[in-house]
């Protein structure tokens, strides 16, 4: 496995730690607790800066109530959308903050976050549909 690689499991992992962390309303310092650890090194996992020893990710799993397979059942499909859609440079940034809305779990941010991605969609739809049937007026009068 390539560094890359092995970076972008440590991050996936991470992050379904802190997801599954946040779903249950638990702090870092309570996990930290609740496993034996400063709560700086699961900050470190979820950020996938620190590589998880299998007992740890185990004790992990335990505490937040879950297999320990929800920490990579996902990550197959996720290697397949990031090779096959890969992000426009100009919407990482979003994208990154639309994450963080997610996972942050207020219900007001994700409405708002809801509503623009369903406007911008909208518009999308609409433009598409424009230029359908400008195309098809061009048809006719040709």
């Amino acid at each position: 496995m390539k560094d890359k690689d092995r970076m972008d499991l440590y991050k996936f992992i991470g992050s379904k730690i802190k997801q599954k962390r946040k779903e249950l309303k638990i702090s870092q310092e309570k996990l930290g607790e609740m496993i034996g650890i400063d709560y700086h090194l699961i900050q470190r996992y979820e950020k996938g800066i620190n590589k998880i020893p299998l007992d740890k990710l185990i004790e992990i799993s335990k505490c937040l109530n879950t297999q320990l397979e929800y920490f990579y059942k996902d990550l197959e499909e996720e290697q397949h959308n990031a090779v096959n859609y890969p992000l426009h440079p100009e919407l990482e940034k979003e994208i990154t903050m639309l994450k963080d809305i997610y996972n942050y779990n207020d219900e007001n941010l994700i409405y708002i976050a809801k509503t623009n991605i369903e406007l911008a969609y909208g518009l999308l739809k609409k433009e598409r549909r424009i230029k359908k049937n400008a195309g098809n007026l061009k048809k006719k009068m040709a």
